[in-house]
């Protein structure tokens, strides 16, 4: 008999708890000012020597796309278009080093370091422009071959080093 009581109550208190929750969570733009409405990304400049010759390109286009999927901004069309936001920046670390060295002095594992001086100019509120700094890095066994593997570590890094960029924007930190 206590069980028939038990079951109506676990059930209410489901529907209650059921109530209090969002039927959805986004996290788009969450703290972005609502005027910012158009970007546009300048190429990003080599200063690393190490950086692969298409990198700077293949970043610039990566973070165009990046802010597009992930914010509601929209890149502007060309140059003389309006703008809220302009992107910029340079490469100026790209460190290949072989980390988990093992006791016959032989590496585990090679890391793949990348580091940019970001700048978000804010055309609209310049006191909410800002310059800082990223780092990411990502580990890839010593044995293989990192020609083969650079496309795939940079894709990494780019969506590491995108998240860091729109956390910065979108947070103001």
């Amino acid at each position: 008999m206590k069980r028939l009581v038990q079951i109506p109550l676990v059930l209410l208190f489901a529907l209650l708890i059921q109530g209090c929750f969002p039927t959805s969570i986004g996290f788009k733009d969450a703290s972005m000012d609502p005027d910012l409405k158009f970007f546009s990304v300048e190429n990003f400049e080599q200063i690393a020597p190490n950086v692969p010759m298409n990198y700077p390109v293949q970043f610039t286009e990566f973070l165009k796309d990046g802010v597009v999927r992930n914010t509601k901004l929209k890149l502007v069309p060309n140059e003389n278009a309006e703008k809220h936001l302009i992107f910029s920046g340079e490469i100026n670390r790209f460190d290949l080093m072989p980390v988990s060295i093992q006791t016959d002095n032989q590496a585990a594992q090679t890391r793949l370091t990348v580091g940019m001086k970001i700048s978000i100019e804010n055309l609209l509120k310049p006191d909410k422009s800002m310059n800082f700094n990223v780092v990411r890095f990502v580990d890839f066994n010593s044995d293989s071959d990192y020609n083969s593997l650079e496309n795939q570590l940079l894709e990494n890094l780019n969506e590491q080093l995108l998240q860091d960029i729109l956390n910065k924007l979108q947070s103001d930190w």
